[in-house]
C-alpha cells in the first residue's frame, strides 16, 4: 500500500512540475501565451496540493479550488496555511480566460505573481514529502 501510494504520489508531483515548466515555457514564448499559462500555474499548485494529500493518504474531493484543497492540507500540516493568498490568487486561473467572452485579458504583471505562487506552492509540498517521491 505504501509503494503504491510513493508511486502515485510521485505521478502528482511529476504533472505538477511539467504544468510550472509548461507555464515557463509558455509566459516566455513570442508572443507570449499568458492565458494558457496562467491556467497552467493553476494546475501546477492543484496537483502539488493533491500529491500532498495522496501521501498522506487523506482522500479529498474533486475540485479544482485551491483554497477547499489547502484546507485538507492544512488539517494534516498547519504550516500549510502560509499558502492561502497563493491559493486565493490561483483558483480562478483554473477556468478564467479559458473560454471565449472573458471581458479582459491577463496581464503579464498577473502571469508573473501566478508563477511565483505556483512555485512556492510546489516549493513548499516538495519540502514536506520524502526525498524518494519526489519526481
Amino acid at each position: 500500500m505504501l509503494l503504491e501510494r510513493g508511486e502515485e504520489t510521485r505521478d502528482w508531483v511529476g504533472k505538477a512540475q511539467q504544468d510550472l515548466r509548461a507555464a515557463q515555457l509558455l509566459a516566455t514564448s513570442d508572443p507570449p501565451l499568458v492565458e494558457t499559462a496562467l491556467y497552467h500555474c493553476q494546475q501546477s499548485a492543484e496537483k502539488a496540493m493533491k500529491a500532498y494529500l495522496v501521501w498522506c493518504d487523506r482522500p479529498f474531493p474533486p475540485t479544482h479550488n485551491l483554497v477547499t484543497l489547502l484546507t485538507f492540507c492544512i488539517a494534516d500540516e498547519p504550516g500549510f496555511d502560509i499558502l492561502t493568498d497563493a491559493a486565493a490568487t490561483l483558483t480562478p486561473y483554473a477556468v478564467a480566460f479559458r473560454y471565449p467572452g472573458e471581458a479582459t485579458s491577463p496581464t503579464s504583471a498577473q502571469c508573473e505573481e501566478a508563477m511565483q505562487d505556483a512555485g512556492q506552492v510546489l516549493v513548499f509540498v516538495l519540502d514536506h514529502l520524502p526525498p524518494e517521491v519526489r519526481g
